[in-house]
């Protein structure tokens, strides 16, 4: 009988339908028959799968920290997700495990200090009945909003932007139904955000518009602060710097007033009102900002925030100075660290390295960020003295209004 066994998994591991090719370690079967005879248990005794994971995602909530500090310590916390969303506990699981474990609630841990929006993304899948519209029922109405809201915010750091658009709109629109004017700002911002990048200024003006008027209405506090900026930043792009300016300087002072420890902008606010303030000649101001906010970004761990400062300053410096490059180098790190690449190319063009450059046209190229493949070939124009890629970034900023 042991030679029948062994021969047996000999011929299984042939046809790769066992993975091990240790005789001594525990067996394991490839994840396709995993999945077939899993589908056949949800269908023929779906009571017996559900108790199958429920035990399973109760044992993994047992085997990680509280709250975890890195992926391989989360890894028991993926896998409760996962069990415990396929024993239908999706609220259960959002709330207790998602939220509180892994992102540690407001705090964002899992995105914000790890950068991995990847898996991220992976983790929310489990709380749809289709991918990114539809989530499954038995959240509440708030949670179905908050997680379609938080795909679509997934996506776009993934570069994902045109299957970041329809969540977008559909978490936003949500909001909208049930009077929750505060969501419904956040996710006509991002939605905003999103045709920025996508090069369409002009629904990006009017959907910030709206998600400021909607911050205002909200009785939010901080709504009404991030809101204008992302206003005045589509305003930046098409060239309309005085409401821009005047919006930034709203928002900066709205921030003052509510948090009095905290006078200037700071986090994506604060790089934006920078971005402005370079095009409008003002490096000196900016060294002082982003030297300041860098002080307060730098302890709290966020990756975006930090790698954001140093991009400010290392554009504030004089091109070519050792201060310049050393801060650029620590804003392609940080940026690239934060897994965000939305963001990435910011830092990539002002290094401007070929390397850099030819990183750009493939992030603008794949997500279709127009914005940043018109930057692309203004610097490849301005490098190589091109014709062709002047002419290209005229004709993108004629598309893009």
């Amino acid at each position: 009988p042991d030679l029948t066994y062994k021969a047996a998994l000999k011929r299984l591991r042939a046809a790769r339908l066992i993975l091990t090719a240790d005789p001594t370690a525990p067996l394991d079967c490839h994840p396709l028959i995993r999945e077939h005879f899993a589908a056949v248990m949800r269908e023929t005794a779906p009571e017996s799968f559900r108790d199958g994971h429920s035990r399973l995602y109760e044992y993994y909530c047992k085997q990680a920290p509280e709250q975890p500090d890195t992926l391989k310590e989360m890894a028991p916390l993926f896998y409760a997700v996962y069990h415990g969303c396929q024993a239908g506990r999706h609220q259960e699981v959002l709330s207790d495990v998602y939220r509180n474990r892994i992102l540690r609630r407001n705090e964002f841990y899992l995105v914000k200090k790890l950068g991995a929006f990847g898996m991220d993304l992976s983790l929310l899948s489990n709380f749809f009945e289709s991918p990114r519209t539809v989530p499954i029922v038995s959240l509440s109405p708030v949670n179905q909003t908050w997680v379609t809201f938080s795909t679509a915010y997934a996506l776009r750091a993934l570069g994902r932007l045109g299957d970041a658009v329809d969540p977008a709109r559909v978490s936003a629109d949500d909001a909208v139904k049930r009077n929750d004017w505060r969501n419904a700002s956040v996710g006509y911002s991002n939605l905003s955000v999103l045709h920025l990048r996508l090069g369409n200024l002009l629904q990006a003006i009017e959907i910030a518009r709206r998600a400021l008027d909607l911050a205002d209405r909200s009785g939010d506090r901080f709504q009404p602060i991030t809101k204008r900026a992302t206003l005045a930043d589509a305003l930046h792009q098409t060239g309309n710097l005085a409401e821009s300016a005047r919006l930034f300087e709203e928002a900066e002072r709205l921030q003052s007033e509510q948090q009095f420890e905290y006078p200037t902008l700071y986090s994506l606010q604060g790089y934006l009102y920078c971005d402005l303030l370079l095009s409008q000649g003002q490096p000196t101001e900016v060294l002082r900002r982003a030297s300041l906010t860098l002080t307060w970004t730098e302890p709290r761990s966020f990756l975006l925030d930090i790698g954001l400062d140093h991009l400010s300053l290392g554009r504030a410096y004089p091109p070519g100075s050792a201060e310049s490059a050393t801060h650029l180098n620590q804003a392609v790190d940080y940026l690239r660290r934060a897994g965000t690449m939305d963001h990435l190319p910011r830092a990539l063009l002002a290094r401007g390295t070929p390397h850099n450059l030819e990183e750009v046209f493939r992030i603008a190229t794949r997500s279709g960020m127009r914005l940043y493949l018109t930057d692309y070939h203004l610097a490849m124009a301005r490098r190589d003295k091109s014709r062709e890629h002047f002419l290209k970034a005229e004709a993108l900023i004629a598309e893009t209004g």
